[in-house]
């Protein structure tokens, strides 16, 4: 009888044949994915290709923190981390009103308000509160999948990744599983909170990662349903095919802003209580930027780079905590000043603010604080891109010379801009001042302020081409410079159209301007589609399938 596995152990046998160091030396190159596949190839390569920990995860889960603290306290994997994924989307309670109005559509929250009123007006308030949880769970549930249609069913590639979703759905438990597996979760991460086992983690490792660069701070872990950013332990550890509230944790809205930010400090009608309840919405990014401040304090080494990512999320760090005279603008800003400080990606949520704070980013503090970081490397500032509609504001455009310092960066290397509401004067101004050890500049999904005709994409390069100084640098000296936009209006979120080759033709050679006179349309064969939370999505603009794969289908 024919032996099914004698293929996958030739092929097995034929990597070991290999010299080790030549192994070693080929495994340098391959990302994480491929390494696992190779270890699966058998037990001999699983264990002449040890497992490559460059990234680890944390946050107030016990599956994760064990997980890490396991890699921190072993004496070779320990070794080769490079970066900490702070995760920060806590799983929302559902006994707490805020909790489940975040990340909430405004029909959401008045089709909760409409049961509980039911419930309420037949006096059965007990009935009010479990079902007020039960149709928040079931509605979240609900949304996930129209979402999980509605992001895959115009794209005609990526079939593997098309089929494991599906598999997933038809797999997914009844909703009464999900819900008392989720509620399990919310008690375990609610104990980890509270003895601030994951804060402690954070600092053992810290300790234990001789090579570490960077901690990343994100409320996008989980992605999409059956879509995450990442595949932390305890996203890999849940039920086959569960589907329960997608976190989010950092205030985060689907369409418009349902509560408002509030202030990081005392004043009337807002004491401490109040300010602690607003900064615990930060929970993971207060607490790491302590740790870090702290450890400054004591004379000890911290980190190069800090990265707060939201990827495509309405979110991002509130503007009250970048500019005003709290605890956390102070411990901030002495991260950025330490002299080994080189990296700095920051989101902030500029919808949601009071009335009469919008224009808050002015005042002068946000600046100061960037300007503290003199060993500043690599720079991105993001926004939200949402609408307030309910703001005097509500495209609010600010002056890049009252936020962004970059006179005080001389070793700049990388200066990035993204959802912001800008004119083509003012960010071409702010471009030239940029120093000569620049080396690559992103500008992606830009709202242009104003209805002037040449407040667009094609108006920018050509501003860009006649302004910038950048042509006379050296030919290897030239900044790279990359463009992501929206391609349709009911774009898939975290989805865009990414180009670069054709932007250094024309700004350095003699080819047309790309958009030419399409303004803010690109034609086919210029640039590559991405999905932020999906790497296979990845593939050339090419035809108008490539076009639809942008878009969210609406249909059921």
């Amino acid at each position: 009888m024919e032996d099914p596995n004698a293929e996958a152990r030739a092929d097995e046998s034929v990597l070991l044949r290999i010299p080790s160091e030549l192994l070693a030396a080929i495994c340098v190159f391959l990302p994480n994915k491929d390494i696992k596949a190779l270890r699966l190839a058998g037990p001999s390569i699983c264990h002449a290709v040890p497992p490559r920990f460059s990234r680890v995860f944390l946050s107030p889960n016990p599956r994760n923190v064990a997980v890490f603290r396991a890699i921190a306290s072993h004496p070779t994997f320990r070794l080769s981390v490079r970066e900490i994924v702070y995760d920060d989307a806590r799983l929302a309670d559902p006994d707490v009103d805020r909790d489940r109005l975040n990340d909430a559509t405004r029909a959401d929250a008045q089709e909760e308000l409409s049961d509980v009123d039911a419930w309420m007006g037949a006096g059965l308030q007990l009935a009010a509160k479990e079902g007020a949880k039960r149709a928040w769970f079931g509605s979240r549930r609900e949304r996930n999948l129209r979402e999980l249609h509605g992001r895959n069913a115009n794209d005609t590639g990526n079939l593997e990744k098309k089929k494991e979703r599906a598999e997933q759905r038809a797999a997914h438990p009844p909703l009464e599983t999900c819900y008392q597996h989720y509620l399990g979760l919310v008690r375990e991460q609610t104990k980890m909170m509270e003895a601030g086992e994951d804060i402690k983690a954070l600092i053992e490792g810290i300790e234990a990662f001789p090579a570490l660069e960077r901690i990343t701070i994100t409320p996008a872990t989980h992605g999409y349903l059956y879509t995450p950013l990442y595949c932390t332990p305890m996203i890999r550890s849940l039920p086959y095919g569960f589907n329960g509230p997608i976190p989010r944790g950092w205030p985060t809205s689907k369409d418009t802003p349902l509560q408002r930010l509030l202030p990081w400090v005392t004043g009337p009608d807002w004491n401490e209580n109040d300010v602690k309840r607003q900064k615990e919405r930060w929970r993971g990014l207060v607490l790491v930027i302590k740790t870090l401040a702290e450890r400054i304090r004591n004379g000890q080494s911290v980190v190069a780079g800090l990265v707060m990512d939201v990827h495509s999320l309405n979110t991002g760090v509130s503007p009250y905590m970048l500019t005003q005279e709290c605890e956390e603008y102070d411990n901030l800003k002495l991260i950025l000043q330490h002299p080994g400080f080189h990296r700095l990606e920051l989101p902030i949520l500029i919808t949601g603010v009071q009335h009469n704070d919008v224009a808050i980013l002015e005042n002068g503090r946000l600046k100061s604080l960037l300007a503290s970081a003199q060993h500043l490397q690599h720079f991105r500032l993001r926004g939200d891109g949402q609408i307030d509609p309910d703001s005097p504001s509500p495209r609010r455009f600010f002056p890049l010379q009252t936020l962004v310092p970059v006179e005080a960066w001389p070793q700049l290397r990388h200066f990035g801009l993204s959802k912001f509401v800008v004119r083509i004067a003012d960010l071409v101004a702010a471009l030239a001042r940029l120093p000569p050890t620049l080396r690559s500049v992103e500008l992606s999904f830009l709202d242009f302020h104003g209805s002037e005709s040449r407040e667009n994409h094609e108006g920018l390069l050509e501003q860009m081409k006649l302004r910038l100084p950048w042509v006379t640098w050296p030919a290897d000296a030239r900044p790279q410079v990359t463009m992501g936009m929206a391609k349709v209006t009911n774009n898939v979120d975290g989805r865009g159209l990414w180009f670069s080759k054709e932007i250094g033709e024309y700004l350095y050679g003699d080819k047309r301007n790309p958009f030419d006179w399409h303004r803010d349309v690109l034609l086919p064969g210029v640039g590559w589609l991405r999905d932020e939370y999906d790497e296979d999505f990845a593939r050339p603009y090419l035809g108008y399938k490539d076009y639809r794969a942008l878009w969210y289908s609406e249909e059921s």
